[in-house]
C-alpha cells in the first residue's frame, strides 16, 4: 500500500525519492489519489497522509537523481500508473 508521509530528515525516510519530468526516465509512474482504499496494495497510487503512524512509508524528496532511492513521474490516470522496470522497492511502498 502507497500512503506516504513526508518527512523533513532523510536520515528517518524509508524512500528517497527524485521527480523527473519525463516518462522514461522513471522507475514508478505514480498517480496521487485522494482515498486511502485504491492506494492500498497498489505501489504506484500514492494517498498522502497526514498522520506519520498510519503511512506505509516515510518518504524524503531529493534534488539529485544520484542521491534517491526511487525516480518518479506523476501521471494523471491510474491507468498510466505501475512500475515501468523491475526495483528493490517493487511491493515495499
Amino acid at each position: 500500500m502507497a500512503l506516504v508521509y513526508e518527512v523533513d530528515s532523510r536520515v528517518v525516510a524509508d524512500v528517497l525519492v527524485h521527480q523527473v519530468d519525463f516518462r522514461g526516465a522513471a522507475d514508478l509512474l505514480v498517480c496521487q489519489v485522494d482515498s486511502r482504499g485504491p492506494a492500498y496494495n497498489n505501489d504506484a497510487l500514492w494517498c498522502e497522509v497526514g498522520v506519520r503512524s498510519v503511512a506505509s512509508s516515510l518518504i524524503h524528496w531529493v534534488g539529485s537523481r544520484g542521491a534517491a532511492d526511487l525516480l518518479i513521474c506523476y501521471v494523471n490516470s491510474r491507468a498510466a500508473a505501475g512500475w515501468q522496470r523491475d526495483h528493490p522497492l517493487k511491493g515495499r511502498l
